[in-house]
């Protein structure tokens, strides 16, 4: 199976960005990862297909955290994700099944920058639809006019965004101004031919955008990655205060912990963690 891509257009004519997700590989390594129960997977879906667009706000060496903490129903969701790509994903708890229509709680957006403080924002979450979250966010925290649309058959979604007005040649003839809105609906069949004939060959997407005059940008791999590792489990471990420490390796000097993102089990023996102390 192919790596799912995230590729980048621009339309100069109407002034709208145009950003293509082919995301099976992505949902399927999410799927293997994480016992995503049958009434789950839509919403599970859904929300990473529309959240893995905020890559396209990224420089390099950023990172971005998306946490959906809602209370009606009570769920935990986080979607993680670097500059380079790499993005993975936790539901707390894993039983919790049944996502409903709205979602009532708070959404957190933590922008990580490689020499200042992160940024944080927070969007309040009142009876918001399940899968709009997302564009809510980028909205009222990043404060742009887009639109994330996700295929209902296929792992893809594409986000539309109207750029600000530049200047233009006053002996040209630029086009009318058309909202955000309007643009999507004369793209309709156009997003519609890419997600019901599931292209996910490079060359064939770039060529499909292209010759509806749209200018490619570039694309980049997005993949499910988990930077875990037992030197970190461990790190974790020792920050532990000493008589939690001992409670731990009570019964035995061999303990298993595993990672919540990605599910990889390590072992690590008090012997490992002295050597690090």
């Amino acid at each position: 199976m192919k790596e799912s891509r995230l590729y980048s257009f621009l339309d100069t004519k109407k002034g709208f960005s145009i950003h293509f997700l082919e995301g099976t590989k992505l949902i399927n390594d999410i799927y293997d990862t994480h016992n995503v129960g049958p009434n789950a997977s839509s919403y599970y879906k859904n929300t990473i297909l529309t959240a893995q667009h905020m890559l396209n706000f990224l420089k390099p060496g950023e990172s971005l955290g998306v946490y959906i903490d809602s209370e009606t129903p009570y769920f935990r969701f986080k979607i993680e994700m670097g500059y380079q790509g790499t993005m993975r994903t936790l539901l707390l708890p894993e039983e919790f099944s049944n996502f409903p229509e709205t979602v009532s709680g708070v959404a957190r957006i933590t922008k990580i920058f490689p020499s200042q403080k992160p940024y944080s924002s927070i969007i309040k979450l009142n009876e918001s639809k399940a899968n709009q979250v997302v564009n809510q966010v980028l909205t009222e925290s990043y404060q742009t006019n887009s639109k994330v649309l996700i295929s209902e058959n296929q792992d893809q979604s594409i986000m539309v965004t109207k750029l600000p007005p530049t200047n233009v040649d006053k002996e040209g003839n630029p086009e009318e101004d058309i909202s955000l809105d309007d643009f999507i609906i004369s793209e309709a069949a156009f997003t519609k031919d890419l997600f019901e004939n599931h292209y996910d060959e490079t060359e064939i997407i770039i060529n499909k955008f292209e010759h509806k005059g749209f200018n490619y940008l570039g694309s980049k791999e997005v993949k499910f990655h988990c930077p875990c590792s037992k030197d970190r489990m461990m790190t974790n471990l020792l920050n532990l205060h000493h008589n939690d420490l001992n409670d731990v390796f009570a019964d035995d000097p061999q303990i298993e912990i595993r990672c919540d993102y990605c599910n990889t089990l390590y072992e690590i023996t008090r012997d490992d963690l002295a050597k690090l102390q």
